[in-house]
């Protein structure tokens, strides 16, 4: 029976091991075609990230090995609890992949708004030339660009009828106002028609039969009953159109005021009235500039809100990798000091617990990869990246030497150099929080007007101050390796195998340093 048992729990475990090896196949995947359907499809990318940073913010990886260990040793408990906990988890990722994140709504509204506000750049450098054209023209030759200013005006109705759509609404037609004079002009003809014929009627009722006068009657009693009809038809219109103009948005009614006056230039023009038609085409760029400056905010809105989501979650994780870094910089010294004239008998539980210092700094090491993902996906912070990178290349290293319990100066010195630059990003990241929470204070006063709708993550200052912090340890380093080599050369079985990637990461930090530095000179000089 035991011997079933046995069988059992092994065929379990192989089920265990090779689902978490194909999961971590996943994680691979999703990072491969995040990377790939990157200039394809930028959304899809998108998700693809998101759903890899839940992945590993959940440390589903991790908990897979878990659970195989659980497993193995017969810790059946142990084991249903974690899968139950892993399959819940992985319910909420396929949800993140099956549907769409309030974050692409946001990236797709922002792509919109970009793309109106390139066509309403576009209808205001046309109106600007009409206008320049309108100023160097003879009176008596206005008429013949009245065509051109008709032509931008459409343009203008395109967008407007375009933002109308995406915003939900169903703008008043730009010619309803047109219609509706013209429809009253008519009416008002007909009624005068309709009384002429009256009159006409009732001279010949003294000449004719009482018959012809009994259908005149008629006539003139169905003409009477009619025009409360024709009255109410015509309030039922104005009614629409108020209520057409009440659906319209701030920005749609900015656009239609724009071709109000884009009209009353055309008729300026048809009329020859130059300085009349100048004056409408200036009021309607005035009203366009204001459209684009509205548009222009509304994205700023938009980055501003990204922008401290992204940091809200860059803050939580900085501030866990920093406290966790702390913890292992103390019990690694507290160890250096135990490991000091222990019996040989007792290395054995130093060996343990610096295993387990080993794989705290692992999962720092993950919590880096999460923060690069998120720093990658916004692009912007270029020296952060470049500090996180080189920040994890010397978590890595600190895991090794604790792997192989090498407990010794150098071992501190790494994790000091891991927490002065956490500790540095993170002070870079709550400055930037506070700039932007100013900003979206200050979001309604005029000296906002003009600011970069693509405001950076990590403003250009704090990158300097850290890439000044990353030249130092760089050459902190370099000092250090080369005192290491020079006292391994001395030896007669001289190795320098295991500094040849240290040197050669080293290598690419300072090519790093220099590419980031001359991208922020060539981003200040555009």
């Amino acid at each position: 029976m035991a011997f079933c048992v046995f069988l059992q729990t092994q065929e379990l475990t192989d089920k265990q091991r090779s689902l978490a090896g194909r999961y971590a196949q996943l994680e691979q995947i999703l990072l491969r075609l995040a990377e790939t359907s990157g200039s394809s499809n930028p959304q899809q990318a998108t998700l693809l990230k998101k759903a890899l940073i839940e992945s590993k913010d959940k440390l589903l990886v991790r908990r897979f090995e878990t659970l195989v260990n659980a497993l193995e040793r017969r810790q059946l408990t142990d084991a249903v609890t974690g899968q139950t906990e892993i399959e819940q988890d992985l319910l909420l990722l396929l949800k993140l992949l099956e549907s769409a994140s309030r974050d692409e709504k946001r990236e797709q509204e922002k792509e919109k708004i970009k793309e109106f506000l390139r066509d309403l750049e576009e209808i205001i450098q046309k109106e600007k030339i009409l206008k320049d054209q309108t100023h160097r023209q003879e009176s008596q030759n206005l008429p013949t660009i009245e065509k051109d200013q008709r032509n931008i005006r459409s343009k203008a109705q395109t967008l407007r009828d375009r933002m109308a759509e995406y915003e939900g609404t169903s703008p008043q037609n730009e010619n309803d106002a047109d219609k509706s004079t013209e429809s009253q002009e008519g009416e008002s003809q007909e009624g005068e028609s309709k009384e002429g014929e009256s009159q006409e009627g009732q001279s010949q009722e003294e000449e004719s039969k009482e018959g012809k006068s009994q259908e005149s009657e008629s006539k003139e009693g169905e003409s009477l009953k009619g025009q409360p009809q024709e009255s109410e038809s015509q309030e039922n219109q104005s009614q629409q159109q108020q209520q057409s103009r009440q659906e319209q948005t701030p920005t749609q009614q900015a656009l239609q005021r724009a071709m109000e006056r884009m009209r009353q230039a055309e008729q300026r023009l048809q009329q020859a009235e130059k300085e009349g038609a100048i004056e409408e085409q200036e009021e309607a760029i005035a009203e366009l500039q204001r459209l684009k400056e509205e548009l222009e905010k509304i994205l700023r809105q938009l980055r501003e809100e990204e922008l401290m989501q992204t940091l809200e979650k860059l803050e939580a994780r900085f501030k866990r990798m920093l406290q966790q870094e702390q913890t292992i910089r103390l019990q690694t010294e507290k160890l250096i000091e135990e490991a000091k004239g222990e019996p040989a008998l007792e290395q054995r539980q130093i060996k343990i617990r610096a295993d387990r210092l080993g794989i705290d700094q692992q999962a720092v090491v993950e919590d880096a990869e999460v923060a690069l993902l998120l720093l990658r996906e916004d692009g912007t912070a270029q020296a952060m990246v470049e500090s996180l990178l080189q920040a994890r290349f010397d978590m890595t290293e600190a895991k090794k030497r604790l792997d192989q319990t090498v407990l010794d100066t150098i071992t501190l010195h790494i994790e000091d150099a891991i927490i002065e630059a956490l500790q540095e990003m993170l002070d870079a990241i709550r400055q930037a929080m506070e700039e932007t929470r100013q900003r979206q204070e200050n979001s309604e006063n005029q000296e906002q007007q003009g600011r970069p709708t693509e405001e950076p993550l990590i403003q250009i200052l704090a990158e300097l101050r850290m890439i000044r912090s990353m030249q130092r340890r760089v050459n902190e380093r370099t000092t250090r390796y080369d005192t290491e080599i020079q006292q391994i050369l001395e030896k007669p079985d001289a190795d320098l195998g295991p500094f040849k990637q240290a040197v050669e990461e080293l290598a690419r930090q300072q090519n790093r340093i220099s590419r980031i530095l001359h991208e922020l000179k060539i981003g200040r000089i555009k």
